[in-house]
């Protein structure tokens, strides 16, 4: 399918960061400062096979600002996890496809086989930080953007991101075969 020439063109964390105009110094310090529980070590480290994940989005998104250093800490914590990221503006025909209600939303992350098959996907944001948003009393672009800088910034919701996260790693490695006994917890 065409995720595996998209997952082609896409870039590395690393490559990601080095291009980025915008955000980058939040990406960093979100990187850096990410607490990374036990009980998330252990689930990325019980991981039986190889998960590729594809995130849609850009430096520019607050979005993908707040959640792509997630996923490039737990793909360096597992070596089973590989993380890519393919330019939303570049790509947009490709991106067109995973429209939310008529939408484009970034990011879109994809959790892939090796083979390119779409496994699990999330979209924008973990459900907390929709809960906040759509409440916000000012509809201007701008303080949505404001606030969802400061959102990410909130543990609580960085947390609510990591579990997200977790849960559908866990879930593709199940997909793909994951054994009886790696499988007994895979949503705590």
């Amino acid at each position: 399918m065409s995720e595996d020439t998209e997952w082609n063109n896409a870039l590395d964390y690393t490559k990601f960061l080095k291009g980025a105009r915008e955000n980058v110094e939040l990406m960093k310090a979100r990187y850096n400062d990410l607490q990374i529980t036990e009980n998330d070590l252990e689930h990325l480290r019980s991981l039986q096979n190889e998960i590729r994940i594809l995130v849609i989005g850009n430096d520019r998104c607050s979005d993908t600002a707040g959640n792509v250093p997630i996923l490039a800490k737990m793909s360096d914590i597992s070596t089973k996890l590989h993380l890519r990221i393919l330019d939303s503006d570049s790509h947009a025909k490709f991106h067109q496809q995973y429209k939310v209600n008529g939408k484009r939303k970034t990011p879109v992350v994809l959790f892939l086989s090796t083979e390119g098959q779409e496994l699990c996907r999330w979209v924008e944001r973990p459900n907390a930080a929709y809960k906040m948003i759509n409440e916000a009393t000012n509809p201007s672009l701008e303080s949505r953007k404001s606030e969802l800088k400061k959102l990410y910034s909130d543990t609580e919701i960085q947390r609510q991101s990591v579990n997200e996260f977790i849960n559908l790693i866990l879930r593709s490695d199940f997909i793909l075969g994951r054994s009886e006994h790696g499988a007994s917890s895979w949503e705590s």
